[in-house]
């Protein structure tokens, strides 16, 4: 493999049409292949073009490049990787974990994955599942003292 500078040119736009709320200019570097599958964090799991590309875009939301974002390819498959911010409407952000998959088509490079998740430690992780799955209430007193 060798890095790849037009695949992280083409995740730096496909970061800027988001933000711009691009809808339509950020689905143009997205394949059409049947293959296609976007994971997030929150329960996604999106394999319908449809649905994945039904969604909406706010101007000024979106992600962030991280300080050191990777890219990677071999013949018409590559991959990328990023530790974004990404910016909610209100100005504020929550740091995320992002990778995908591209692969060249006649268009160009593709994105045909990605995995965007909260970067939110394991041990947390686990800790905030047990607690959704057994309906278990948040006690902010109990989250502010002190341990050990």
């Amino acid at each position: 493999m060798q890095p790849s500078p037009e695949i992280a040119d083409l995740m730096r736009t496909f970061y800027g049409r988001m933000e711009a709320g691009d809808a339509e200019g950020a689905n143009s570097l997205i394949s059409h292949d049947p293959s296609l599958l976007f994971i997030g964090s929150a329960g996604e799991w999106v394999d319908d073009q449809e649905a994945l590309r039904s969604g909406r875009l706010d101007p000024g939301e979106g992600l962030i490049a991280g300080p050191a974002p990777v890219a990677w390819e071999e013949g018409d498959v590559g991959w990328f990787a990023d530790q974004p911010q990404w910016r909610f409407g209100d100005g504020t952000q929550a740091e995320m974990r992002y990778s995908a998959v591209l692969r060249r088509e006649p268009g160009g490079w593709r994105i045909v994955h990605t995995h965007l998740s909260s970067a939110v430690p394991d041990d947390q992780c686990v800790m905030l599942q047990r607690r959704w799955k057994h309906g278990i209430k948040f006690d902010p007193e109990q989250a502010a003292a002190p341990t050990g």
